[in-house]
């Protein structure tokens, strides 16, 4: 049922956005938009750090993620004038999850966990044709809240647990856009990041389809693994299938 709900409210933004799009371009001197509404079915692994309770590693799969999604939220807004640019990037997932320690010996414990990534990044051309690669430098913000109820046991454990923290890391990066044919093109993206968490990188291989001028449909796969030494869930790998569509104006 989340599944459904999530894919026609993707639907949705897409008809909407496609009714009101402009059926020409600005040209290459002038500022050029594009709008890009995705769902990333991102599979979560993380230790979780609870303590002076026993450590454990919250997993969930990309197949279980829409039945642990409560809501999510996600877009890109990029900008481009000649070789210089920019992008917005914003996920927003708030997800329950469940999980028993010691095979239940110990009782088990409900995660409930939100989670903002926000990348705001500058990019320069450094070749455009027929392979377009463009370097780049910004900042990504990671705000992440965590509440752990743990269920009663034989030992008698108990209780709750929250966090809330956020880290700014610097990131730099490499992106390759390559085309195939009129209408495909393959995308290859990286960078690595530092700062408020110990260590952060991001990888994305996908391929976009340009139905018209102004909209393309995008499908491909993104990894993003980030670790902070002083967080409950000190390091959380996400990895999966995303699908989405563009519309430049």
């Amino acid at each position: 049922m989340k599944a459904l709900t999530a894919i026609c409210s993707l639907a949705a933004a897409t008809g909407c956005l496609s009714a009101s799009a402009q059926t020409t371009l600005p040209a290459a001197n002038e500022w050029q938009f594009e709008f890009i509404p995705y769902l990333w079915l991102a599979g979560i692994r993380s230790d979780l750090k609870l303590g002076p309770f026993p450590g454990n590693t919250l997993s969930v799969s990309s197949k279980g993620i829409l039945e642990a999604l409560d809501f999510g939220a996600m877009g890109t807004l990029e900008a481009r004038k000649g070789p210089w640019g920019g992008w917005l990037d914003v996920q927003y997932v708030k997800l329950g999850v469940s999980n028993q320690l010691a095979g239940g010996l110990l009782g088990g414990y409900n995660v409930k966990f939100e989670q903002t990534i926000t990348t705001l990044a500058g990019f320069y051309r450094v070749v455009d044709s027929p392979v377009a690669l463009d370097v780049l430098g910004g900042v990504r913000y990671v705000d992440a809240k965590t509440n752990v109820d743990f269920a009663p046991s034989l030992r008698g454990l108990g209780g709750s647990k929250e966090e809330k923290v956020g880290s700014t890391d610097g990131v730099i990066g490499v992106r390759a856009i390559v085309p195939v044919g009129d209408k495909w093109s393959l995308l290859g993206y990286l960078d690595v990041g530092e700062g408020g968490s110990s260590s952060s990188w991001q990888a994305i291989a996908g391929a976009s389809y340009q139905y018209s001028p102004v909209t393309s449909f995008k499908l491909g796969y993104r990894y993003l693994d980030y670790r902070r030494d002083d967080a409950m869930l000190n390091k959380v790998a996400m990895g999966g299938f995303y699908f989405g569509a563009g519309f430049k104006f």
